[in-house]
């Protein structure tokens, strides 16, 4: 309030009244009131004033220096306020920088809060050159935007260690089918992921060790060997009347967020397996799935504290943040939200060409979707969200 009151009025002696009327309690008198008590009474409260707030003003040798002098003694003590404010802001900024920088580097799915840190730190040597009243909305903005960055980060830092803590389970069962992956066949992890990502496909626990050897062996061959490792997942789960698909789909009903969609999911496997030979199941089967998808998608988001109207940079980087460091885990991430939920825009064609879309699809502007690799990658995908969302307390 004295900063304001420094800024707006120019005259020492109104600065005078509206400074000690801001200060009654009782009685409630208008300002046009108080403003008609005499110089000598008025300079009689003020002394009063600032000897209770331990401050000193020369009387002077007139009334006007008098005045004069209250609002010197203001200006200092200010100015004195607000170096404090901008050490503390100095502290909090450096213990907020320190307790969250890892995870801000980490995490570019708060950009705004980022941006915020990083505007504050590189202004903060000039906040620190000149100081007067006119930086105190700066400096209130500091510490205000700390303090708001600080609130919002916290939750989410205990959200991310608790999920972790909670899933150790999950991470150690693609580190121990991972581990006896490269025991038996000799193959590192990261050639493998390769081979995988640049054919758009990704493993998950529910595949047997032998299947991936052979996904891997294949694209280690030169050339493009994308329909030889298409044949190989799509054989895996058609043979045998699509028995590895049922069994997979069938793992899921203990998941309390596929129970209500079990009818659906079984139906579509029952679909698959009795199409006739001049029919395509996966323009029926597809979409289906791809809306379960997204439904699953939402609920488990909702049971985590986002909301259906989440940004779509800020659900993507928190799914991200779910796998992160887990290598098999972050490339089903990746085709499920760089490939299915790839960034589209009506008649624009897609950064990474591939018919697998969800907006390309539900929109209606993909029409040739329907290819049974796309069902196959579909029902990973679930499979995937399944492992996550899977809750072993």
């Amino acid at each position: 309030m004295i900063t304001k009151l420094l800024d707006e009025i120019k005259d020492n002696k109104v600065f005078v009244y509206k400074v000690l009327y801001n200060q009654l309690i009782s009685p409630k008198i208008s300002y046009i009131e108080f403003s008609k008590i005499p110089d000598d009474e008025l300079i009689e409260i003020a002394g009063d004033f600032v000897q209770y707030e331990n401050l000193q003003v020369s009387k002077g040798i007139t009334e006007s220096d008098f005045f004069v002098n209250f609002r010197k003694v203001f200006k200092t003590y200010n100015i004195t306020f607000l170096k404090k404010m901008l050490e503390s802001s100095g502290r909090l900024l450096k213990n907020f920088n320190k307790k969250y920088a890892n995870f801000i580097n980490q995490n570019t799915y708060i950009p705004e809060l980022t941006k915020t840190i990083s505007n504050i730190s590189k202004h903060w040597e000039k906040f620190q050159l000149s100081i007067d009243e006119s930086l105190k909305p700066a400096i209130d903005q500091i510490l205000l935007s700390s303090l708001i960055i600080s609130k919002n980060l916290e939750p989410l830092i205990n959200f991310w260690q608790n999920w972790i803590e909670q899933n150790k389970w999950m991470f150690e069962s693609f580190r121990i089918l991972w581990s006896k992956f490269q025991k038996r066949y000799k193959i590192s992890e990261q050639e493998a992921i390769q081979i995988l990502r640049k054919y758009k496909w990704f493993i998950t626990p529910s595949l047997p060790l032998t299947f991936i050897y052979e996904v891997v062996k294949i694209g280690k061959r030169e050339g493009n060997q994308s329909k030889e490792i298409n044949r190989l997942f799509v054989e895996y789960f058609s043979s045998k009347n699509f028995e590895n698909l049922e069994n997979l789909v069938n793992s899921w009903k203990i998941i309390e967020i596929f129970k209500p969609r079990m009818k659906i999911f079984r139906d579509c496997v029952a679909v698959m397996k009795n199409a006739k030979s001049k029919y395509n199941p996966s323009n029926i089967v597809l979409p289906t799935l791809i809306a379960q998808i997204d439904g699953i998608r939402i609920e488990f988001m909702n049971q985590n504290g986002l909301s259906f109207q989440t940004p779509n940079n800020v659900w993507k980087e928190w799914f991200k943040n779910l796998t992160s460091d887990q290598k098999l885990l972050d490339l089903a991430n990746e085709i499920f939200l760089n490939i299915l939920f790839q960034e589209s825009h009506p008649g624009k064609p897609l950064k990474i060409p591939f018919t697998l879309n969800r907006h390309k699809i539900m929109h209606g502007e993909y029409i040739r979707y329907g290819k049974i690799t796309h069902t196959i990658r579909a029902f990973l995908i679930l499979d995937f969200l399944a492992i996550i969302s899977k809750r072993k307390d």
